[in-house]
């Protein structure tokens, strides 16, 4: 049996159930004759910020009736023995945590009772993903309750944070007004899944460094998202919480992981300098002005420091799960360094992707891994999941 862990779909009806004034607002899916999604109409769609970067709908993998047909979905997965599917939302043209709040509360519940439609038609197929609108704390925490007691077996949410004032986004982590989302996800036992959303609101925004290819060196937003999660502090708060980060491979985790680990616990360094610039942090192995590493600090020490209480490689290896590209060289060195029990079989389908029909290999191209010992290939394919996702 394998699970696939992350893919994307989009109910024809995703959005028909949501109520009353707000139902002149909301999205309006488009379908040529041949059946495929083709784009939306989305009147309470938010004005886009100077600088950022969105994609249209309808995104990537609309020429596959399975975005929007289960049993176009189903049939593509037959002859890959691909069992069950996780679903999550398709993200492009149309999902912000920028929409206003009740009219995203309203279309993250329309969408959410759609797919528990297809979780009861579909049982044995069909494992809900609900997406859930941070917009609304406290209306988040509700929907998360409502998809748990419903069989969904996790919920999605934004790798990053956007906001209305400028095109980058901010790191989860420091939004202090997410952790009552946060404990409430560990309370239930829900994992998070970290997914890509394509607004185009990066925290290091990419757009304003691609001139010459400087964007080579911006920092991955994504990264450093993920990292806010225990250098905040949340999860020495929230110690059960399970987050999903997908899409992104495993090559970068090792050498994030091991730098990381080197970096912090080193004794900090607080001086003022000739600028009279009061903080400034020092990081190295050994202390003597060869080896301080300075970065001037905007905030105040007590902000600026990192407030996680263990080595980042105890994170990943207790509070974080990855989605695998199985075509990857890198992939076997991960599953050594974490152990395999950390990382979930995924498709990314109906998505494009460089190789144009990966999707189709993923399952073969895992066979065939001779690096992968066949125990974790099963852990992959299937164990892991089931255990992580409540499964059975």
């Amino acid at each position: 049996m394998i699970i696939d862990c992350d893919t994307h779909f989009m109910p024809r009806d995703a959005f028909d159930r949501v109520p009353g004034a707000l139902n002149a607002l909301r999205p309006h899916l488009k379908f040529d004759d041949k059946g495929e999604y083709t784009g939306l109409d989305f009147p309470g769609q938010p004005a886009k910020v100077p600088g950022s970067t969105p994609l249209s709908a309808p995104g990537t993998g609309s020429n596959y009736l399975g975005m929007c047909d289960m049993e176009a979905r189903i049939k593509d997965y037959a002859d890959l023995g691909i069992e069950r599917t996780c679903v999550l939302a398709q993200f492009s043209g149309w999902w912000s945590y920028l929409i206003e709040p009740a009219l995203a509360t309203a279309m993250a519940h329309s969408w959410n009772l759609s797919v528990l439609d297809l979780q009861k038609k579909y049982p044995r197929h069909v494992s809900g993903i609900a997406l859930i609108a941070l917009q609304d704390p406290d209306a988040a925490i509700k929907e998360m309750a409502w998809a748990r007691d419903n069989g969904f077996t996790g919920v999605a949410i934004d790798k990053v944070f956007p906001v209305k004032t400028h095109a980058y986004s901010e790191a989860l982590g420091s939004q202090r007004q997410l952790w009552p989302f946060f404990k409430a996800a560990a309370d239930l036992d829900m994992p998070v899944y970290l997914h890509a959303v394509q607004h185009g609101h990066r925290a290091s925004n990419n757009v304003w460094f691609q001139k010459d290819g400087l964007d080579f060196f911006t920092p991955n937003e994504g990264h450093m998202s993920l990292v806010s999660l225990f250098t905040s502090g949340l999860l020495d708060e929230n110690p059960g919480l399970k987050f999903v980060y997908t899409e992104a491979g495993t090559s970068f985790i090792k050498p994030l992981v091991e730098r990381l680990d080197a970096t912090f616990g080193t004794a900090i360094v607080d001086y003022d300098n000739e600028d009279a610039t009061p903080f400034f942090r020092g990081r190295g192995s050994k202390h003597g002005d060869q080896n301080l590493q300075r970065a001037k600090a905007l905030e105040p020490l007590e902000i600026y420091l990192e407030k996680n209480k263990k080595p980042a490689s105890h994170y990943f290896k207790n509070n974080f799960f990855f989605t695998i590209e199985t075509e990857e060289p890198e992939l076997a060195d991960s599953l050594e360094y974490l152990g395999a029990d950390r990382f979930l079989f995924a498709t990314d389908y109906p998505h494009d992707d460089p190789g144009g029909a990966m999707k189709f290999r993923d399952t073969k191209l895992l066979e065939k891994n001779a690096r992968i010992k066949e125990a974790d290939k099963e852990r992959l394919r299937s164990e892991n999941a089931r255990e992580f996702l409540r499964l059975g």
